[in-house]
């Protein structure tokens, strides 16, 4: 099981990482007039695609994780105050909000994948 979540956490961060880069980048990308036939790349189906995927990982990664294996709560907290970003990215106040906040919020569902794969390698190379 430790090694199928371990899995699960690199497969999660590298999702999240590119959900974040994915945010930060669409907007300067479509800025430039050449490049507005990306437009497709802002599609709601793709924001919330990433999102239900991130929701997954965290079902499938960290709540067994925490627990069947570290019962540390680090990287379920992080998670949620990531998707609390990403919710409220979600207030279209201007694009900058959705931007900074979607951004912040992906690199914190990625940064708890992150904690809960240490987490678990400590467990492993301890024997605990």
């Amino acid at each position: 099981m430790k090694i199928k979540n371990q899995t699960f956490d690199i497969i999660a961060l590298t999702s999240s990482f590119i959900c974040a880069v994915h945010c930060a980048a669409v907007p300067i990308l479509l800025s430039f007039s050449s490049l507005s036939g990306l437009h497709f790349l802002h599609d709601p189906i793709i924001e919330w695609s990433f999102i239900a995927l991130g929701i997954l990982f965290v079902f499938i990664s960290l709540w067994p994780s925490y627990r069947k294996t570290h019962r540390r709560s680090s990287p379920l907290v992080i998670a949620a105050v990531g998707f609390i970003l990403i919710a409220i990215s979600r207030f279209h106040f201007s694009e900058t909000w959705e931007t900074v906040n979607t951004v912040s919020g992906a690199l914190l569902v990625s940064s708890a994948h992150f904690v809960n794969w240490k987490l678990l390698r400590s467990k492993i190379h301890h024997g605990h």
